[in-house]
C-alpha cells in the first residue's frame, strides 16, 4: 500500500533535486527516504526517479512526471483538510522566490503583511529557480518569482517587471556617473551569474574568469565592497535596501547589460481554501512594486 509517508518522501526529493537535501530537510537519514523510495517504487511497480552513480542530483521517469501530478493532488487534497481541521481567522499563503528578492526587493512588503494584515500568514521560501518550478508542480506552494522560464503543467507563467542591471560599489570609490567598462578592474569585481545572457554580455569585456570572488546569492554581495574599488553588478530592485545607509554608491553603464525579467508563477488550481487570500497576497505584491522606481512593472492585467 502506498504510504503518506512513501509520498512526502518523493514530494521532497523532487523540491529539493537531490536525495541529500531532501534528507536534511526532512530531518531524517538518507537512507531513510531511499528506503522510502524503493518501497513506493515496488508498490507501484515502475521506476520513478533516475539516481546515476556518481551524481548526487535525481531527475524523473515519464512515471515519475506522471507520479507526480497524482502526489501533488494528494498533497493539496491533505493540505485543504488539515486547514479545515484547523480553521481560524488566519489563512496561510505561501510564496518562493529568489534569494536577492525575498532579501530586498519584498521585504517592505513582507514587513507591512506582518504589521497590517492579520488575517493572513505568509510562508516565506528562498529557491532557485529549478526548485521553486519543482514546489510549483508538487503544489507546496501557492506563488512563485523566478528570472528564467522552464517548462511547466501545473502553473501558469507570466513576465511582470523588467529590472536593469546597475554597478555598486564602496562609497569610497571613485566612479562617474555613468561608468565604461574598460573603467572597471575586473580583479576588484565581486561576481553574480544572472543569466545566460549576462554572462555572454559580460565575458566581452572581462573574459576569463577575472573576478575577485564569486558570491551564490545576492544577499551575500554586501559582505564583500567595503574595500575601496570593489564593485559589483546587481539588478536595480536591490538598490533601496543597499543604499539606506552610507555605505555604497551606484552607476550606470556606458553599454547596459542584458534587463532581467521576473516571472510570476501562479498554480492553475489553487487551493479553494486560500485562493482569496492568494489574489490578495499577489494583488499586494503588483501594487506594491508599482511604487518600486527602481523597477519597469509590466502591464499586469
Amino acid at each position: 500500500m502506498v504510504t503518506p509517508e512513501m509520498i512526502q518522501a518523493f514530494l521532497k526529493i523532487v523540491e529539493h533535486g537531490n536525495i541529500s537535501s531532501a534528507a536534511n530537510a526532512m530531518y531524517t537519514t538518507q537512507s531513510n527516504l531511499s528506503k522510502q523510495i524503493r518501497l513506493l517504487e515496488e508498490e507501484l511497480g515502475v521506476t520513478l526517479l533516475i539516481r546515476k552513480k556518481g551524481h548526487q542530483s535525481v531527475s524523473l521517469t515519464p512515471h515519475g512526471r506522471e507520479f507526480l501530478k497524482l502526489s501533488g493532488k494528494w498533497q493539496s487534497l491533505m493540505n485543504d483538510i488539515q486547514e479545515i481541521k484547523n480553521t481560524s481567522s488566519i489563512t496561510e499563503v505561501s510564496i518562493a522566490a529568489l534569494d536577492r528578492m525575498n532579501s530586498f526587493t519584498f521585504r517592505d512588503f513582507y514587513r507591512m503583511v506582518l504589521t497590517e494584515w492579520q488575517d493572513i500568514r505568509i510562508d516565506i521560501h528562498t529557491r532557485h529557480a529549478k526548485e521553486i518550478y519543482a514546489m510549483m508542480e508538487a503544489q507546496t506552494i501557492d506563488l512563485g518569482f523566478v528570472g528564467t522560464m522552464l517548462p511547466t503543467h501545473r502553473c501558469t507563467i507570466r513576465p511582470i517587471y523588467y529590472e536593469p542591471m546597475l554597478i555598486v560599489c564602496s562609497a569610497d570609490t571613485k566612479l562617474g556617473t555613468v561608468v565604461s567598462p574598460e573603467d572597471l578592474d575586473p580583479n576588484k569585481e565581486v561576481y553574480s551569474r544572472w543569466s545566460d545572457e549576462f554572462e555572454i554580455w559580460h565575458d566581452q569585456y572581462w573574459p576569463g574568469k577575472k573576478y575577485r570572488i564569486h558570491v551564490g546569492t545576492t544577499s551575500m554581495t554586501p559582505d564583500y565592497l567595503d574595500e575601496e574599488g570593489r564593485w559589483s553588478i546587481v539588478p536595480v530592485s536591490t538598490l533601496h535596501a543597499l543604499l539606506e545607509n552610507n555605505r555604497f554608491s551606484h552607476h550606470s553603464l556606458s553599454v547596459e547589460p542584458p534587463k532581467r525579467t521576473i516571472y510570476l508563477l501562479e498554480q492553475k488550481q489553487p487551493r479553494q481554501s486560500r485562493e482569496a487570500a492568494i489574489t490578495r497576497v499577489r494583488n499586494g505584491i503588483l501594487d506594491y512594486l508599482s511604487h518600486d522606481p527602481f523597477i519597469e512593472l509590466l502591464d499586469t492585467e
